[in-house]
């Protein structure tokens, strides 16, 4: 009886064990993205980070107003390479502007969409719109890794 408790006891733990440290998402395939850090910046905050959320510092670089919305998409490094993560996302989608010289901290919670991120290397990725003479839709990113 108590060889059967001890094997029951170690199968839990062995289940609990291997279910931890995995992400419940779908590496799809390598970005296109194309990140143009020349009007903005876009910066994790890294005493904010955690594997569910961040905060993350926008700040408006250029000479022109930028438009941004709430949609974001985490990207997944492997291999060197960046890939997307394949999930479904929702977001309302108000406009929001940052004048020139101007920053913001933008919160991002991640927790109900992608779940609680395992250890790896992530990248915050967001277009916005520079409102110059002949308005450019970019995209900024800012990379963070999570250790635990």
């Amino acid at each position: 009886m108590k060889k059967v408790f001890i094997v029951l006891i170690s199968l839990v733990l062995l289940l609990g064990v291997t279910g931890c440290g995995k992400n419940n998402f779908d590496i799809g395939e390598k970005s296109k993205v194309e990140v143009v850090d020349k009007y903005v910046t876009f910066e994790i905050d890294d005493e904010t980070l955690t594997n569910e959320s961040v905060t993350v510092v926008f700040r408006n670089n250029s000479e022109y107003t930028v438009s941004y919305g709430t949609p974001y998409e985490l990207e997944i490094k492997e291999d060197g390479e960046w890939h997307k993560i394949n999930v479904e996302l929702f977001f309302t989608m108000p406009l929001m502007s940052l004048e020139p010289g101007e920053s913001i901290d933008l919160e991002f919670n991640w927790a109900e969409s992608y779940g609680e991120l395992a250890k790896g290397e992530y990248r915050i990725i967001k277009s916005v719109t520079v409102e110059s003479t002949s308005p450019e839709k970019i995209y900024v990113a800012a990379e963070f890794t999570i250790v635990e």
